[in-house]
C-alpha cells in the first residue's frame, strides 16, 4: 500500500524530538510518513554561510524525500518554516507542491518586536545565552508548552535551541530587504502563490492569524485559514493525537476549492476532516 508523505519543516530552534509524540500515537498502520527536513546548523549540524546556500540544503533535502516516495506529497511548514517554504517557490522550486503552514512567521516579521529585536547583532549575540538561563526556560515552558509535557521532551525541546547555531542567521536573513524581493518574485512567478492552506491554533501566544492578514495585503492572495479550537504553537506536542488525525484527513490531495473553518483539535473533532 503507497502511503502519503507528509514532509516537515520546523520552525526556528526546531528538533526532531518535536514529533516524537506523533510518532508515538502513530501505531499499526500509520496514515502517513512523517518525515523531518534536517535544517544545516540546526541540532549540531554544520552552518551555511548564506541563505542561498541554507535553501540550497532545505531544497535538497525535500527533493529527497519526494525522489523516494511513490504516494502522494504535501509540504507542512510551521513557524519560520512557512518563509522558507516561500523562498523556495520565488526561486521557482517546490512550485506544484501543496504547502499547509501552521501558525507561519511571514511579513509579521517585520512589525513585531522580538524578530526586531533579534536582527540586532548584540541582541543575536546573546540569544543562546539567554534560551539557556534557567528562568527564561521556565517562563517559556509555563506559557507556550503542555503543563504535562515529558522531562526529557521540554528538555530536548530547550536543547534545540541551544544547539541551533543558524538561530541568529535565520533572524539576520529574514529581514524587510528580503520581504521586498519576495513581494515581487512571488507574485511573478506563475502557481508561486498557489496551493496553500493555513492552520493556526486559537491558543497560540506565539504568533497571531495578524501575521496572515499582513502577508495576504503585501501578496495580494488570501489563502483559506482552518482555526482550532484549543490548538497553541505547538499542536505536535499538545494534541498529538488530534494532530495526527487532522493531518491524515488532509494528506492526500483534497478536491479543488475551500474554505475557512472552525474545529476543535480533539481527536474526535479532528476526525471530521480538516
Amino acid at each position: 500500500m503507497i502511503i502519503p508523505r507528509i514532509l516537515f519543516l520546523g520552525g526556528n530552534g526546531h528538533c526532531a524530538a518535536r514529533l516524537d509524540p506523533a510518532r508515538a500515537v502513530m501505531t499499526g498502520e500509520a496514515p502517513f510518513e512523517l518525515w523531518d527536513t534536517a535544517y544545516p546548523g540546526f541540532e549540531g549540524r554544520p552552518r551555511s554561510t548564506s541563505l542561498p546556500e541554507f535553501l540550497d540544503s532545505v531544497r535538497d533535502r525535500l527533493e529527497e524525500a519526494t525522489e523516494a516516495t511513490h504516494g502522494s506529497i504535501l509540504i507542512y511548514a510551521t513557524g519560520i518554516g512557512a518563509l522558507l517554504a516561500l523562498c523556495l517557490r520565488a526561486r521557482g522550486e517546490i512550485v506544484g507542491r501543496r504547502l499547509l503552514f501552521q501558525a507561519p512567521v511571514l511579513w509579521g516579521l517585520e512589525r513585531r518586536l522580538m524578530p526586531r529585536l533579534m536582527r540586532l547583532r548584540p541582541v543575536q549575540a546573546a540569544a543562546h545565552r539567554v534560551f539557556a538561563t534557567r528562568p527564561f526556560r521556565k517562563w517559556f515552558e509555563r506559557r507556550h508548552l503542555p503543563a504535562n509535557m515529558d522531562p526529557a521532551l521540554v528538555s530536548a525541546f530547550h536543547e534545540g535551541y541551544a544547539r541551533c547555531a543558524a538561530l541568529p542567521d535565520l533572524f539576520r536573513w529574514m529581514n524587510p530587504s528580503l520581504l521586498r524581493r519576495l513581494e515581487v518574485d512571488l507574485v511573478a512567478r506563475r502557481g508561486a502563490l498557489d496551493e496553500i492552506a493555513v492552520w493556526w491554533g486559537d491558543r497560540d501566544r506565539v504568533v497571531t492569524p495578524t501575521e496572515l492578514r499582513l502577508t495576504e495585503g503585501a501578496l495580494g492572495r488570501r489563502w483559506p485559514l482552518r482555526v482550532f479550537r484549543g490548538w497553541g504553537h505547538y499542536p505536535m506536542l499538545e494534541d498529538p493525537r488530534g494532530w495526527v488525525e487532522a493531518l491524515a484527513a488532509v494528506a492526500q490531495p483534497p478536491p479543488t476549492g475551500g474554505r475557512n473553518t472552525s474545529s476543535s483539535p480533539s481527536s474526535r473533532a479532528a476526525s471530521n476532516g480538516a
